[in-house]
Protein backbone atom coordinates (compact mmCIF):
# COMPACT_ATOMS: atom_id res chain seq x y z
CA UNK A 1 0.00 0.00 0.00
CA UNK A 2 1.60 3.21 -1.10
CA UNK A 3 0.34 5.22 2.14
CA UNK A 4 1.69 2.97 4.63
CA UNK A 5 3.87 3.87 6.77
CA UNK A 6 3.90 7.80 6.28
CA UNK A 7 3.73 10.13 8.80
CA UNK A 8 1.29 11.86 9.65
CA UNK A 9 2.84 15.16 8.32
CA UNK A 10 2.81 13.82 5.28
CA UNK A 11 -0.66 14.02 5.18
CA UNK A 12 -0.84 17.37 6.75
CA UNK A 13 1.32 18.66 3.84
CA UNK A 14 -0.40 16.83 0.75
CA UNK A 15 -3.96 17.51 2.35
CA UNK A 16 -3.44 21.09 2.49
CA UNK A 17 -1.11 21.02 -1.04
CA UNK A 18 -4.30 19.59 -2.62
CA UNK A 19 -7.01 22.13 -0.96
CA UNK A 20 -4.86 24.87 -2.15
CA UNK A 21 -4.85 23.77 -5.52
CA UNK A 22 -8.60 24.15 -5.63
CA UNK A 23 -8.94 27.08 -4.08
CA UNK A 24 -5.86 29.31 -5.66
CA UNK A 25 -7.68 27.79 -9.04
CA UNK A 26 -10.58 29.16 -7.92
CA UNK A 27 -9.61 32.47 -5.88
CA UNK A 28 -7.06 33.13 -7.20
CA UNK A 29 -6.19 31.94 -11.24
CA UNK A 30 -9.76 32.76 -12.07
CA UNK A 31 -9.37 36.97 -10.64
CA UNK A 32 -6.83 37.03 -13.20
CA UNK A 33 -9.07 36.00 -16.48
CA UNK A 34 -13.12 36.94 -14.38
CA UNK A 35 -12.15 39.16 -11.26
CA UNK A 36 -16.65 39.33 -11.04
CA UNK A 37 -17.09 35.29 -11.08
CA UNK A 38 -14.61 35.51 -8.13
CA UNK A 39 -16.41 38.44 -6.30
CA UNK A 40 -19.91 36.49 -6.50
CA UNK A 41 -18.09 33.31 -5.37
CA UNK A 42 -17.16 35.21 -2.31
CA UNK A 43 -13.50 34.18 -2.96
CA UNK A 44 -12.08 37.94 -3.81
CA UNK A 45 -13.06 41.49 -2.74
CA UNK A 46 -15.70 43.62 -4.87
CA UNK A 47 -14.23 46.58 -6.15
CA UNK A 48 -16.84 48.72 -3.75
CA UNK A 49 -14.93 47.11 -1.03
CA UNK A 50 -10.94 47.74 -1.68
CA UNK A 51 -11.11 50.36 -4.78
CA UNK A 52 -10.00 49.54 -8.28
CA UNK A 53 -6.88 49.83 -7.59
CA UNK A 54 -7.52 47.32 -4.89
CA UNK A 55 -9.23 45.37 -7.79
CA UNK A 56 -5.97 45.35 -9.71
CA UNK A 57 -3.52 44.47 -6.54
CA UNK A 58 -5.81 41.40 -6.30
CA UNK A 59 -5.09 40.48 -9.74
CA UNK A 60 -1.60 41.05 -9.62
CA UNK A 61 -1.82 38.55 -6.66
CA UNK A 62 -3.61 36.10 -8.59
CA UNK A 63 -1.08 36.11 -11.28
CA UNK A 64 1.74 35.54 -9.57
CA UNK A 65 0.26 32.67 -7.55
CA UNK A 66 -0.88 31.64 -11.26
CA UNK A 67 2.34 31.56 -12.49
CA UNK A 68 4.18 30.58 -9.95
CA UNK A 69 2.20 29.14 -6.28
CA UNK A 70 -0.17 26.85 -7.95
CA UNK A 71 2.54 25.09 -10.10
CA UNK A 72 4.81 24.84 -7.01
CA UNK A 73 1.84 23.03 -5.21
CA UNK A 74 1.27 20.71 -7.93
CA UNK A 75 4.60 19.69 -8.78
CA UNK A 76 5.40 19.61 -4.71
CA UNK A 77 1.99 17.35 -4.31
CA UNK A 78 3.20 14.82 -6.92
CA UNK A 79 6.74 14.41 -5.98
CA UNK A 80 5.74 13.98 -2.63
CA UNK A 81 3.24 11.36 -3.50
CA UNK A 82 6.01 9.76 -5.38
CA UNK A 83 8.76 10.41 -2.76
CA UNK A 84 10.71 12.05 -4.85
CA UNK A 85 13.40 13.94 -2.81
CA UNK A 86 13.30 17.65 -5.88
CA UNK A 87 9.63 17.47 -3.91
CA UNK A 88 11.43 18.85 -0.57
CA UNK A 89 13.12 21.74 -2.07
CA UNK A 90 9.67 22.65 -4.25
CA UNK A 91 7.78 22.22 -0.73
CA UNK A 92 9.73 24.35 1.02
CA UNK A 93 9.55 26.92 -1.88
CA UNK A 94 5.81 26.23 -1.40
CA UNK A 95 5.80 26.76 2.37
CA UNK A 96 7.61 29.97 1.92
CA UNK A 97 5.23 31.28 -0.92
CA UNK A 98 2.78 30.02 2.14
CA UNK A 99 4.30 32.10 5.02
CA UNK A 100 5.16 35.53 2.78
CA UNK A 101 2.19 35.56 0.94
CA UNK A 102 -0.15 35.05 4.15
CA UNK A 103 1.72 37.66 6.29
CA UNK A 104 1.85 39.98 3.59
CA UNK A 105 -1.77 39.99 3.50
CA UNK A 106 -1.89 40.11 7.29
CA UNK A 107 -0.32 43.19 6.83
CA UNK A 108 -2.52 44.67 4.28
CA UNK A 109 -5.26 44.18 6.48
CA UNK A 110 -3.42 45.91 9.08
CA UNK A 111 -2.39 49.18 7.25
CA UNK A 112 -5.07 49.44 4.41
CA UNK A 113 -7.63 50.66 6.72
CA UNK A 114 -8.46 54.37 6.25
CA UNK A 115 -6.92 54.08 2.99
CA UNK A 116 -9.32 56.16 0.78
CA UNK A 117 -11.58 53.52 -1.49
CA UNK A 118 -10.70 50.79 1.18
CA UNK A 119 -14.17 49.27 3.21
CA UNK A 120 -12.66 46.04 3.41
CA UNK A 121 -13.50 44.31 6.70
CA UNK A 122 -12.35 40.86 6.85
CA UNK A 123 -13.99 38.54 8.68
CA UNK A 124 -12.99 35.63 11.30
CA UNK A 125 -13.05 33.13 8.11
CA UNK A 126 -10.51 35.33 6.78
CA UNK A 127 -8.20 35.56 9.85
CA UNK A 128 -8.77 31.33 9.92
CA UNK A 129 -8.14 31.44 6.13
CA UNK A 130 -4.33 33.96 6.35
CA UNK A 131 -3.66 32.12 9.74
CA UNK A 132 -3.65 28.53 8.53
CA UNK A 133 -1.95 29.53 5.76
CA UNK A 134 0.62 31.50 7.98
CA UNK A 135 1.03 28.17 10.05
CA UNK A 136 1.22 25.92 7.76
CA UNK A 137 4.19 27.58 5.47
CA UNK A 138 6.65 28.43 9.23
CA UNK A 139 5.98 24.94 10.32
CA UNK A 140 6.46 23.12 6.93
CA UNK A 141 9.60 24.96 7.02
CA UNK A 142 10.69 24.08 10.00
CA UNK A 143 9.82 20.25 9.39
CA UNK A 144 11.41 20.24 6.20
CA UNK A 145 15.06 21.76 7.85
CA UNK A 146 14.41 19.44 10.40
CA UNK A 147 12.42 16.59 9.45
CA UNK A 148 12.11 16.29 5.53
CA UNK A 149 13.56 13.47 4.73
CA UNK A 150 10.80 11.54 6.33
CA UNK A 151 8.34 12.82 3.97
CA UNK A 152 10.01 10.52 1.40
CA UNK A 153 11.07 7.72 3.31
Amino acid sequence: MPGKNRPVAFWIFTIFLALSIVLMLMGQAMSVFNYDLTVRLGLQESVQQVSAYGVQVNRAFGSGDTVVYIPLLIVSLIGLCRKKRWSLLTSAATAGVSAYWSLTIFFMFLFLPGTQGYNYIPGPEIWIFVGAYTIFGVWGLFYLIFRGDALIQ
